[in-house]
């Protein structure tokens, strides 16, 4: 529910999750979903290559924020430091995610690393003040962001959806990325056996990717796995979840899946 840098693959990564369950925080009636704080160690074939930060919080009466930081550590930090900040600015309307900003960050990045979204539904029309050459292009209907698209895809398997569609402008261009529910796994973590929904991308001709969403996590994603072309596997391995961290919520202290 993400480069040819280190710091791509963590974004493109896949996830497990191995966690102590204990009393999952809820959405209340005015928010969409408890806000939370993810914490992930990142694996690519076996080497830790850094670290993922992932969260949602409120920003403002009927706004949120959902970021993603990024910092390479281990064998990729070898070859520099690394490290990637994005953010998407939205609301929900009419029960879908409507992207109002989204950005992206990272030193030494190319312009797709450094953009500036923004999405004028007025005009139906999306602009990139980032990096580099600056372009403005028709916005499409429900059109996201790389990053929300993430939860977005949670949203839909929480209300039975079994194809998942999604607009993204890119480059000067709207992308499309296409899922589809595969199945169910049973998924052996530390603290247990979960049944999760199995969803693949179905549009992608050089690389592979899954999540594995356990409904009785509140469909939060607890594994995500992608197979590049050249032969890379990513992993990111959760070790910290906190829902509604803000306030009065659940702590999710967990530990690695042992192999």
């Amino acid at each position: 529910m993400l480069h040819h840098s280190n710091l791509r693959l963590l974004l493109l990564a896949s996830l497990v999750l191995a966690v102590t369950l204990l009393n999952v925080a809820t959405a209340d009636s005015n928010q969409p979903y408890p806000e939370f704080v993810a914490e992930y160690d990142t694996i690519a074939n076996g080497f830790s290559v850094g670290s993922v930060t992932i969260s949602l919080m409120r920003s403002g009466k009927d706004k949120y924020l959902y970021q993603q930081e990024s910092t390479s550590s281990g064998i990729a930090a070898l070859f520099g430091k690394d490290k990637s900040l994005q953010s998407s600015l939205w609301k929900l309307e009419e029960g879908h995610i409507k992207v109002l900003e989204y950005k992206s960050k990272r030193k030494g990045g190319d312009d797709d690393d450094n953009s500036h979204l923004v999405y004028d539904w007025d005009n139906n029309t999306v602009k990139n003040m980032g990096a580099g050459e600056h372009w403005e292009i028709p916005l499409p209907e429900k059109t996201l962001d790389r990053l929300v698209m993430q939860l977005a895809m949670l949203f839909e398997l929480r209300e039975g959806k079994t194809e998942f569609n999604y607009q993204i402008p890119r480059q000067g261009r709207i992308k499309s990325y296409s899922f589809a529910l595969l199945g169910e796994d049973e998924i052996e973590l530390t603290s247990g056996v979960y049944k999760t929904l199995k969803v693949g991308r179905t549009n992608d001709d050089r690389d592979q990717s899954w999540v594995w969403s356990a409904p009785e996590l509140d469909y939060f994603p607890i594994r995500f796995l992608k197979k590049k072309q050249s032969g890379i596997k990513i992993e990111l391995i959760l070790r910290k979840l906190d829902f509604a961290p803000f306030g009065d919520g659940t702590s999710l202290e967990v530990e690695p899946l042992t192999p």
